[in-house]
């Protein structure tokens, strides 16, 4: 449920010595056995007084649930410390399947979900790539709490004013980042200085709308290596636009400019589009209409194709935020309850996306769940994902940690010249490679076929 999912920075190689972090400590205590305790990420006063009414003190169960919020920045390093010592929250919540989960199940601080996965009928209320996504060694040792998908945002009246149309196929991006910043408006609102790990939305852009999602998909299971040409040529094409200032107007800009800088450009038509992820929905909200003192609003569609052969429609499927069961809870049975609830009442999470802009888990939502005052923008992203059958692979759910780690770091060399974009695949590969022996890499779906 946590807004800016994407923008918790995990620090480059944090995660890495996370193992023998915990693995040199004992679990020296048994956690809080009379209340069931869950730490989050949330954005602000609003949005954890909501979440504490309606997901914690709204259940009820063998157990009261006590909530405590946590800065984004601090929440995972909390935890590491607590779980070390040998305490923590009961539910452990993490920033999607990443290697923070790898790293806290070696050490022993998730418990296996396995046994109440048939119990809670897990398997039909999830999509089925959710959960591949979630196991470890074929143990199901967490549940995606929330999921998302990178989307191509506008403002329409800034649309109407430069006589341009939502683009859908590579020429028409380029078309339209050439129109754009020819009338002197930045044509994709873009920046890092708030958080390194923006780099990875536009890799990911360039690879599976780029590449494709095939390529991408045989290059995760080994059969395809990341040096292939098809890799090589969209990282190139994606280097070559940051060169023409079509993302962010400037090289140097897009190191300085912030989110609030990349809405208010939206919302006020400096910029003709915006490339992100649709954990935006909430984001947006205070920059357009009433909320704003203007008459802007804003819309959403799918990313365009920018590559040959490419799909004209490619969902980018990502979980946000996962949560699994701290083993120095003594009552695991108790947790797996309220981890149900949290992650499968579907009256309570739809509440949250109509009333709070929510992520909801990826389990099954349709536009009949969903109430007249519901957001019409929101209930159609979430119906049109459902359906969705040409899947893309997000960097943060579906990549090894080091191989993540560096493709953010290193894609900074790309758009200032440092680095190749072969020498850029080459250094992915290599990373690849070896989490890919240790295996590290998350299970992902075939690129065909309905995610449900």
């Amino acid at each position: 449920m946590a807004e800016f999912t994407r923008r918790r920075f995990f620090g480059a190689g944090g995660a890495l010595g996370l193992t023998a972090l915990l693995s040199a400590c004992g679990q020296a205590g048994s956690g809080d056995s009379d209340v069931i305790t869950i730490w989050n990420n949330l954005d602000n006063a609003d949005q954890n007084d909501y979440f504490r009414r309606h997901f914690a003190e709204a259940y009820h169960g063998k157990y009261p649930v006590r909530f405590t919020p946590k800065s984004g920045g601090t929440i995972d390093r909390l935890i590491q410390t607590a779980l070390a010592a040998g305490s923590g929250p009961s539910i452990i919540v993490t920033p999607g399947p990443s290697s923070f989960v790898s790293a806290y199940w070696s050490a022993g601080y998730l418990a296996d979900l396995g046994q109440f996965e048939s119990h809670y009928g897990w398997g039909e209320k999830f999509a089925p790539w959710a959960l591949a996504a979630s196991r470890i060694d074929g143990k199901l040792v967490t549940l995606p709490t929330s999921y998302e998908t990178m989307a191509f945002y506008t403002n329409p009246g800034t649309l109407h004013e430069l006589g341009l149309s939502v683009p859908a196929t590579r020429e028409e991006f380029e078309d339209f980042c050439a129109e754009a910043k020819g009338k002197g408006r930045v044509p994709i609102a873009a920046g890092n200085a708030d958080y390194k790990g923006a780099n990875e939305w536009f890799v990911g852009v360039a690879l599976n709308h780029g590449a494709g999602p095939d390529a991408v998909y045989s290059a995760l299971i080994g059969e395809t290596k990341w040096t292939d040409p098809v890799f090589v040529e969209a990282i190139d094409r994606l280097a070559s636009y940051f060169a023409k200032g079509w993302f962010g107007g400037d090289v140097g800009l897009y190191f300085t400019t912030s989110f609030p800088t990349i809405y208010e450009q939206l919302a006020s038509g400096k910029a003709a589009a915006m490339l992100s992820g649709t954990w935006e929905f909430a984001n947006l909200t205070p920059y357009f209409g009433k909320a704003a003192g203007n008459d802007a609003t804003w819309q959403w569609t799918t990313v365009p194709s920018l590559g040959d052969a490419v799909p004209p429609v490619v969902w980018d499927l990502a979980v946000g935020q996962a949560a699994g069961i701290n083993t120095n809870f003594r009552d695991t049975a108790a947790a797996a309850g309220y981890l149900d609830f949290l992650t499968t009442d579907v009256t309570t999470i739809i509440s949250a996306v109509e009333q709070m802009s929510f992520e909801p888990p990826p389990i099954h939502l349709g536009t009949a769940d969903f109430s007249a005052r519901a957001d019409r923008r929101i209930v159609r992203l979430y119906s049109e994902l459902s359906a969705a059958t040409s899947v893309g692979y997000t960097t943060w759910t579906f990549f090894p940690q080091q191989t993540e780690t560096y493709l953010i770091d290193y894609f900074e060399n790309v758009i200032t010249g440092r680095l190749s974009a072969a020498e850029y695949c080459q250094g992915i590969a290599s990373r690849f490679e070896t989490e890919k022996a240790e295996g590290r890499v998350p299970t992902a779906p075939k690129p065909g076929g309905q995610i449900r």
